[in-house]
Parts: structure tokens; sequence; C-alpha cells
């Protein structure tokens, strides 16, 4: 199929990317013109464009079967710079789509974070920009959302001081020993959403993939600890302090401008008790099913993070 895909450049996108080329398909990796294009897979046209213009889009889609929205920000000063950088870029991308392929499927990356802590909503400024992309999606004639959990895996530049310091035999883990929560290997993750190209029961539905139960930090400490065998200290921080330290990287990016690596809200999102398990819907409605174990998952983490040279790490 003639593929459109965002946010190539990132964790997630770059190992979609490459799962696309693999089974065949001709993508179109659109990217801002700051990004970096050195990550993105061989075998991908490049295009360089304004994500937030559907005039920049347009051109692009013509003739395009399948729309993969994966681009979005993590990271903001503010809820206004959320809902720019995800709701703003997804209503665009919609508008153009509507313009030059409104036949085509509109599969929209997510995040758990929409649904919040217990299902209830989202808690974030962050959940909160990612449910308005969903609802400007939900306009698109054919659509499906896939709420990501958290994607654990190779080359993932957020978690790598993480395991890199668990090879060294220290961990610390978030929070209070309640806390439970999703998680995905990112090639469980990108196996499942490649195959949703040819899937029409999962169209016009939100889902969930992930292990097929909530996890625990105890559990993460176990696989690390096999993954890398030896005993690892863990350092467990509680919530009232993981909170605290939420506040001071808000009070130090207002000071600084840049983007906080932990406020409050991500803090209550982090230490919650109460996160759902939606896998068991994912296999009714689609038969798909996890390869990997968390096992699995964690020891090809750490792995790669524990190789130097970089041409090691293209051969991964």
């Amino acid at each position: 199929m003639k593929i459109f895909l965002t946010g190539a450049s990132g964790f997630v996108g770059r190992h979609l990317a490459q799962k696309l080329v693999g089974n065949g398909h001709t993508v179109t990796a659109a990217v801002r013109s700051s990004s970096s294009t050195s990550s993105i897979p061989a075998g991908c046209k490049v295009v360089s464009i304004d994500l937030s213009s559907p005039e920049s889009i347009s051109p692009h889609l013509t003739d395009t079967e399948v729309i993969f929205h994966v681009a979005g920000a993590v990271k903001a000063r503010s809820g206004e710079e959320f809902d720019r950088a995800n709701a703003g870029l997804t209503a665009a991308l919609v508008r153009a789509a509507e313009f030059s392929c409104p036949e085509a499927l509109f599969i929209l990356t997510s995040s758990q974070a929409a649904a919040g802590p217990g299902g209830h909503g989202p808690r974030s400024s962050y959940g909160r920009s990612k449910l308005l992309a969903e609802q400007v999606v939900t306009g698109f004639p054919r659509y499906i959302i896939v709420r990501s959990p958290a994607a654990l895996g190779p080359d993932d530049r957020e978690t790598k001081a993480f395991y890199r310091w668990a090879r060294r035999g220290i961990t610390v883990t978030l929070g209070s020993s309640s806390v439970k929560f999703c998680v995905i290997s990112i090639s469980d993750l990108v196996h499942f959403m490649a195959d949703l190209v040819d899937n029409p029961a999962a169209e016009g539905l939100i889902l969930q993939p992930s292990h097929p139960r909530l996890v625990t930090w105890k559990q993460i400490h176990k696989a690390l600890e096999k993954a890398a065998n030896r005993r690892i200290l863990r350092i467990p921080v509680p919530s009232r302090i993981v909170y605290a330290a939420g506040f001071l990287g808000e009070v130090a990016a207002s000071f600084t401008g840049f983007f906080p690596l932990l406020d409050r809200e991500k803090a209550t999102d982090i230490t919650s008790p109460d996160w759902q398990c939606k896998q068991d819907d994912v296999e009714r409605v689609t038969g798909w099913i996890p390869m990997f174990s968390l096992d699995d998952t964690i020891a090809s983490a750490m792995e790669f993070h524990q190789m130097d040279k970089p041409e090691l790490r293209q051969e991964q």
C-alpha cells in the first residue's frame, strides 16, 4: 500500500517505518525541517513539510491509502503548547486528507493518558491534548485510534539512563508498591499497528494493545535482574517525593525555559495505582496477542543500551 507516515524520526515512528517498509509498503515519511532524518530507515521517501499547514501536506497525500499519524509532543511548557502540537497538527492533517485522499484509512497514535487513570478521563494537559486529537480524527470517514501505553525496547533515548544504571546495579522506582501500569514491547506495538492496514474489524475503534496484565515495579525489577544476571539495588521513591520533584521541575523550568523532565501532572500519572489494561478487548476484536514477554522486552533494551559502538546498534 501507499502509506503516509508522520513522526518517523521518533522512537515509535522509526520502528514503525522499518516494519512497514519490511512488509513491502511504499512509505512517505513526513518530517519537520528541523528534524534529523539520520534514524529514518532506508527505503522511506522523506519529505520535509510544515505539519501545521494543510496546504503544505496535501500535495504529498495524493493516492495515499493509509495515514499513520505518530508525530506529537510528549513535553511542552503549557497546555496550549500541547494542544497545538497534538490536536492542532492532527486537525491540519485531517483537513489535508479530506481534500487529497478522503477514502484513506487514518490511524492515529494516541496515548493511554487520553483515558486517564481508571479510565475516568485525562488528568494531564498531555492527556487532554491527545483526547482532543482523537476527537478530531473521529470526524474522518475511516479511522482507528491506538492508545499506546508505555512502549519499551531498544533505542529509546528517554530510558537509556535507566537501563545503564540498572546494569551498574542501581535502579529507582517511583511511587508506592501498589502502583501498576501498562507496558508494551516496541516490537509488539509496531507489529500490531502495521497489521491494522488490513483489519476492517478495527475501523472506527479505540484500541489499547499491551502486555496481557498490568505490571508492577517489582516485576520490572526482577526482569532487570534477570537481564543483567546480577542483583540490582532498588531505591523506591515515595509518591509524595515524586510529586515534590515534579513541583521543583516546574520551578526550574520557569527560570531556564527548558521543558521539565518531570512536573506535577506527570508525577500524578506516574504514581497512579489504577491504570487499566484493555488487551483483552484488543484480542477479542482483532485476534492480536503480544509475542514478547516482559522479560524478553527488558532484556532486549538492556542488551541494546550496554553497547557503545554505533555500528553495533545499527545491526540491532
